[in-house]
């Protein structure tokens, strides 16, 4: 079900399986996708859900180009949590690769290579996350977490999330390819496309573009290959690298999830 019309991306983690029986409570964290074009209704919609703060990945271009809209009285605080790996945000050299390889093949090995990043790059971003999480004041719940398409920085991060409380691989995999039926793929192929013009200075083809607004098994790999090589697991990377340890993760299991 879509929760907001105008942010098909939006939508409550709650429901998910942990492998202990227990499921992710509803009504504490959602993802989203830029949440700039909500009407009335869909204000109203957010207002009655009630969100104390906004973790928006998304860069300080984006939020200038897309700035988001809150109900006036309901506004969460917000949290600018700029995650500098995504197509938006491209490095020189990544660019370079992709012209030079302006094809779907291309498209998918540069989606891949930003996937492999979003494990160091989102560190700053996971401490951030868990610490409102595990923090008894219950004024940081519910809790949004957004970026753009709502897809690959969220679809991250959301994932971590999910792993930290037990939920299984299989859920957490279903979760992140939800967005390709959540997401508005032609408004999405209709601003990559502008984007990808922009950047290689030709008409990108729809294969490509297909490829770029996906969510695929193989991009979250991308990143559990990278966390398993460097950190031995996920578990491994959430202690090691986030600094969470098995004391916070039972902690915060206990919060976010019900039998």
């Amino acid at each position: 079900m879509t929760l907001l019309k105008t942010a098909p991306n939006f939508r409550d983690i709650g429901g998910l399986p942990a492998r202990d029986g227990r499921t992710v409570r509803a009504g504490l964290v959602y993802r989203s996708d830029a949440l700039d074009a909500l009407d009335a209704d869909d204000l109203a919609r957010l207002a009655s859900l009630s969100p104390k703060v906004c973790c928006d990945l998304r860069s300080d271009g984006e939020r200038l180009q897309r700035p988001h809209r809150w109900p006036i009285g309901a506004e969460p605080r917000v949290l600018n949590l700029s995650v500098a790996t995504d197509i938006r945000v491209l490095m020189p050299e990544l660019v370079l690769e992709l012209r030079n390889n302006a094809t779907a093949e291309g498209a998918g090995a540069l989606m891949r290579h930003l996937y492999r990043d979003l494990p160091t790059v989102c560190v700053p971003v996971l401490k951030r996350v868990f610490e409102l999480l595990l923090d008894e004041d219950t004024e940081q719940l519910p809790l949004v977490v957004n970026c753009t398409a709502g897809k690959d920085r969220t679809g991250f991060v959301v994932a971590m999330l999910l792993h930290a409380v037990g939920v299984s691989e299989d859920a957490v995999l279903a979760d992140y390819l939800r967005s390709n039926d959540a997401s508005n793929r032609a408004s999405l192929q209709v601003k990559v496309a502008h984007l990808l013009h922009d950047l290689l200075g030709a008409t990108a083809p729809p294969d490509m573009l297909a490829a770029i607004i996906a969510a695929r098994p193989d991009y979250l790999a991308s990143s559990l290959a990278r966390i398993v090589a460097d950190h031995g697991s996920v578990e491994g990377y959430l202690r090691q690298a986030i600094g969470l340890d098995d004391a916070q993760r039972e902690r915060l299991a206990s919060r976010l999830l019900v039998h």
